[in-house]
């Protein structure tokens, strides 16, 4: 098969950032395999000016910032592409990054997208790195000795963050794009893995492959302590006014969606490898992947009156649905060295009922998860 990526990147006063990006793109990636889109906000910084003399660029210049869904979907529209990756501009790609992640995405046709890990990433993409500044040597020297294709290190993740977020483009062609009243951006990301997972396909986060990703944090304007508290304040106003409306589209119950408790680190601190555990929550299947990914082999069923969940992951995990989660439990089979019982159930009308029930079928060290985290 014939590959080619489309790398859409968006551009918005950060010529720094953007130069580096496209830099790094020519030098770790095969030629031929790729092509850039760059797509500007509206730049005032010079960064028109440059991208204009990129003979190589496919670019969209618009005169204002349309935000980030918006700017992305323009992108990926003039894509011709076997995959479309969407790139922050503020990363820097590294040996052998793009040949490994096409690896991991063509590795099994229920594979709908992937991504990679960082060292400045939420979405527990973000791994630790030996290097304290941004030096290329030293980044690059962990890079070479970080990216080497490993198969064990592609893990079911929960959600991919929108920094490094590649899929086939028939997913674009079946999906269309991202969902523009997101605009200017934040949650479209996981309303887009949302949808590649209805749609029946898993998402893989390849831990094999390192980018580096300088984040918000950096080549920032400084800010007065006034401006920075209205700075904040304007950005949680914004994650409240979009998480309002994911939540709207999609009925997950809190925030912590695609987190890790610390009941499900103590239970995987217990577990053996080959062992079986259940887990009864509802909205964590970030607790699959998880455990799934600790390389221990572990059988791993979730036991769930949440439909969402069922529809979500159900192709490729053991999930068990059901109206009434007494229901549910009364058809599990054998015991379980491990099971956590989530807080996201704690206020069901037959709790006690249903925990004795659950507990029948212990083996071992049973979890409840009392609070939230």
């Amino acid at each position: 098969m014939d590959l080619k990526t489309s790398i859409v990147i968006l551009n918005y006063n950060t010529i720094d950032y953007i130069q580096a990006c496209v830099e790094s793109i020519r030098a770790f990636t095969e030629e031929g395999r790729y092509e850039i889109i760059i797509v500007d906000n509206g730049s005032k910084d010079g960064s028109v000016e440059w991208l204009q003399e990129q003979d190589d660029l496919k670019c969209i210049f618009n005169e204002e910032n349309v935000g980030f869904p918006k700017g992305c979907n323009q992108g990926m529209e003039i894509s011709r592409g076997t995959e479309i990756m969407l790139l922050n501009s503020d990363i820097i790609v590294t040996p052998r990054w793009h040949e490994q992640m096409i690896k991991a995405l063509y590795s099994s046709d229920d594979i709908g997208a992937v991504s990679c890990v960082t060292n400045s990433c939420s979405n527990h993409q973000e791994i630790p790195v030996p290097y304290k500044t941004v030096d290329i040597d030293e980044l690059l020297a962990f890079a070479e000795s970080h990216n080497h294709s490993n198969p064990a290190l592609w893990t079911m993740h929960f959600t991919l963050v929108g920094f490094c977020f590649m899929f086939r483009h028939r997913i674009y062609e079946a999906l269309g794009g991202l969902d523009e009243r997101f605009t200017p951006g934040n949650y479209e990301d996981d309303d887009y893995s949302f949808r590649i997972m209805q749609a029946g396909y898993k998402l893989i986060l390849c831990r094999d492959t390192f980018i580096h990703h300088y984040g918000s944090g950096s080549f920032v304007k400084k800010r007065t302590p006034e401006e920075e508290r209205a700075h904040i304040i304007k950005y949680n106003a914004l994650l409240d006014k979009n998480f309002a409306y994911f939540q709207s589209k999609w009925h997950v119950r809190d925030r912590l969606y695609k987190s890790i408790s610390q009941g499900l680190v103590a239970l995987n601190e217990y577990i053996k490898p080959n062992q079986r555990v259940l887990i009864v929550a509802r909205n964590r299947l970030m607790y699959i992947c998880y455990l799934l990914s600790q390389d221990k082999n572990l059988k791993v069923d979730y036991l769930t009156d949440e439909y969402l969940d069922y529809e979500l992951m159900h192709h490729h995990c053991n999930i068990e649905v059901c109206d009434g989660l007494i229901e549910g439990a009364n058809k599990l089979h054998g015991k379980y060295s491990g099971i956590l019982i989530s807080n996201t159930i704690s206020g069901d009308s037959n709790i006690s009922k249903l925990r004795t029930v659950i507990y029948e079928h212990s083996d071992g060290a049973v979890i409840e998860e009392k609070t939230d985290y």
